[in-house]
């Protein structure tokens, strides 16, 4: 029985399949563990006939050989129009997320604006917030979509404007330059992390005079990223608010997520820190 050989990518070696030349026609592919470098290897079939697949009788020539090569070369990678398609399609992924979350968005603020129960006043505009910065982070990640990091600068700055939309005018935000990016992968975990500090520093944050300063930072340093929050009120105790703060515990939750630490001091108020690695 003529049985079908391939060529071992790795050694270039010939490999017996074990299966039929008649069934060949028959087949999407075929996947072999190869019994010289032990690895699974899987020839797609083209037109009928099995790409990298040597002659049964071993009659190949060169035109053969050239005619294999050129057949695996269409399994390399996409074509420019598979790509370009690719991105045609996540641009319009990216247009239908960022609409849906502005809807929602607007439908929470409108609801929360109507109610007339504060504690569920209270529970819209915070949702609201929440939508709104994973939003921001949304955009902020596909703005760089051939780059693996996100500006650590305009990250801030974003997720700080947005913030600040839902604070009343006594309430101002100093965000302290920075350099360095962040993974992207960390904008929407850090994104709802940066809200929940400002809207709790916000709430509770407020100095004698009735106002709220609140100083945020984010630095890069060796191996891992530093973002802060510090207000000048009275200061909390982390502990006897965690039960509290329905913020506080999604914090620690997100700071686990970025295998980091979370923080938080009583220095001329409260100051929050969350340190994460840089990958």
């Amino acid at each position: 029985m003529n049985t079908l050989r391939f060529q071992c990518p790795a050694t270039s070696r010939e490999v017996d399949s074990g299966i039929s030349t008649r069934r060949g026609t028959r087949l999407i592919s075929i996947r072999v563990r190869c019994p010289i470098c032990e690895d699974l290897h899987e020839w797609p079939v083209v037109n009928g006939k099995l790409a990298m697949a040597l002659s049964a009788d071993r009659r190949s020539n060169g035109a053969q050989s050239a005619k294999t090569r050129s057949a695996l070369q269409g399994f390399q990678g996409p074509s420019a129009e598979v790509i370009e398609l690719r991105e045609q399609l996540l641009d319009e992924l990216n247009h239908r997320l960022k609409n849906n979350l502005q809807i929602l968005h607007g439908l929470l603020r409108t609801a929360s604006r109507k109610t007339d129960n504060s504690e569920a006043r209270e529970v819209l505009s915070d949702t609201s917030r929440r939508i709104g910065a994973m939003g921001t982070a949304q955009q902020i990640f596909y703005s760089v979509r051939n780059s693996t990091d996100v500006s650590g600068q305009g990250f801030l700055q974003a997720v700080c404007a947005n913030a600040s939309v839902f604070f009343s005018k006594d309430v101002s935000i100093n965000c302290e330059a920075t350099t360095g990016s962040l993974p992207k992968e960390t904008a929407v975990p850090l994104a709802l992390a940066l809200n929940e500090l400002l809207t709790n520093a916000a709430k509770h944050g407020a100095n004698n005079y009735g106002r709220v300063t609140i100083d945020v930072g984010l630095s890069q340093r060796s191996g891992s990223h530093e973002l802060y929050v510090q207000d000048h009120g009275p200061g909390f105790n982390f502990e006897d608010a965690r039960g509290l703060s329905s913020g506080l515990d999604l914090v620690t939750m997100l700071a686990q997520r970025l295998r980091g630490t979370f923080t938080v001091e009583r220095r001329s108020g409260a100051r929050c820190t969350l340190i994460f690695p840089d990958r």
